[in-house]
């Protein structure tokens, strides 16, 4: 992860895989300063580069395949080192695909390197809470405006990333960090990314990564069809939860109900919640559909449904105007007539 998610319960956990603060990288270009958070790719720290500037050092280490020798890496097994191998390869995918995209709501990769027998990535350290954090703990405001605004920022973010024939296939809230000093919603967390041809995500590029309520079916089934609509569906199920408070049922869940002809359990966003502007949330629930022909089939065609026509009573209103200026014009005419034959008739006076 791309950012400081440090709690105190965490300073004080007894994590015994992660590097030691002061321990150098890439002969003394990096410095760790503290851990940040262990997931299933990786350990992510804290640290200083060169130029003394905090960066996220995300370090390829997977407990199943491997084990911490000093400050090395090393397989557990000699059946492990296949594996192991594997793992790395897909790390060092992961941060050419991040290094590959360049936009303002997507996290930026600094560097890439080798060392202690496994793989670096040095990111953005970016500042705030991830969206999950937000919603959960309530650690900033969520309002209909910043919502909005936050979806248009990500949707236009996944369009980037399907425009480098790319898949990000783990989009939820967690991987969502909104950055304190000017609530900009930044994408992280590229581990499960496919390359994608003609919009079609390839099978077996990357891990597979599968999270209830917000991965589509297609990402349950190894002959699932992903393409943008995957991601799309895991957005919208991501800002559903921002809207809602409440994490989606899972789509596994839906599809039964489907097959059993019971009602979906998802109850829709339109109709229900107030404060947004029209098609907003009709434009999320179109996302989160189960079938994929029924979903956006690209960022695209979602940003261009948020581009609501002018309402009825705006409409109204510039007709209103018109009618006042038109009545208003009369007015003057009238006036100005009448101002004349009020002068005409004071000259034939003086004449007389």
């Amino acid at each position: 992860m791309a950012f400081d998610r440090m709690t105190d319960s965490a300073v004080d956990a007894d994590w015994t895989d992660e590097l030691l603060p002061g321990t150098t990288l890439l002969r003394g270009q990096y410095r760790i300063g503290k851990f940040l958070n262990s997931g299933g790719f990786g350990i992510t720290y804290l640290a200083k580069d060169s130029l003394n500037r905090d960066v996220v050092l995300k370090e390829c280490y997977v407990a199943a395949f491997c084990r911490r020798s000093q400050i090395s890496v090393r397989a557990r097994s000699e059946s492990s080192k296949p594996h192991l191998q594997t793992v790395i390869r897909s790390f060092l995918n992961e941060a050419q695909t991040i290094a590959s995209l360049s936009h303002p709501n997507i996290v930026q990769v600094h560097q890439v390197f080798e060392d202690n027998d496994t793989a670096y990535m040095a990111l953005d350290y970016i500042k705030g809470y991830d969206l999950l954090e937000i919603i959960d703990e309530k650690k900033a405001p969520l309002t209909p405006q910043l919502i909005v605004a936050m979806a248009r920022k990500l949707i236009s973010a996944i369009g980037h990333i399907h425009d480098q024939q790319l898949l990000h296939c783990d989009i939820s809230p967690d991987n969502v960090c909104v950055r304190t000093s000017d609530g900009e919603p930044i994408l992280i967390d590229f581990g499960a990314a496919r390359k994608s041809a003609s919009g079609i995500g390839q099978k077996h590029s990357g891990f597979s990564q599968v999270k209830d309520g917000y991965s589509p079916y297609e990402l349950y089934s190894t002959g699932g069809t992903c393409g943008p609509w995957s991601d799309i569906y895991s957005l919208g199920a991501t800002l559903y939860h921002a809207v809602s408070g409440a994490a989606p049922v899972d789509c596994q869940s839906r599809l039964s109900a489907i097959v059993e002809r019971r009602p979906d359990p998802l109850k829709p966003l339109a109709g229900r919640i107030r404060g947004y502007p029209p098609g907003f949330l009709e434009s999320i629930d179109k996302a989160m559909r189960i079938k994929q022909a029924e979903r956006h089939q690209s960022a695209q065609d979602w940003l261009g449904m948020l581009v609501a026509p002018r309402p009825p009573r705006d409409r109204a209103v510039v007709l209103l105007r018109r009618v006042a200026s038109t009545a208003s014009l009369g007015r003057q005419v009238e006036n100005r007539v009448l101002t004349a034959r009020v002068r005409w008739a004071q000259v034939s006076l003086a004449q007389v």
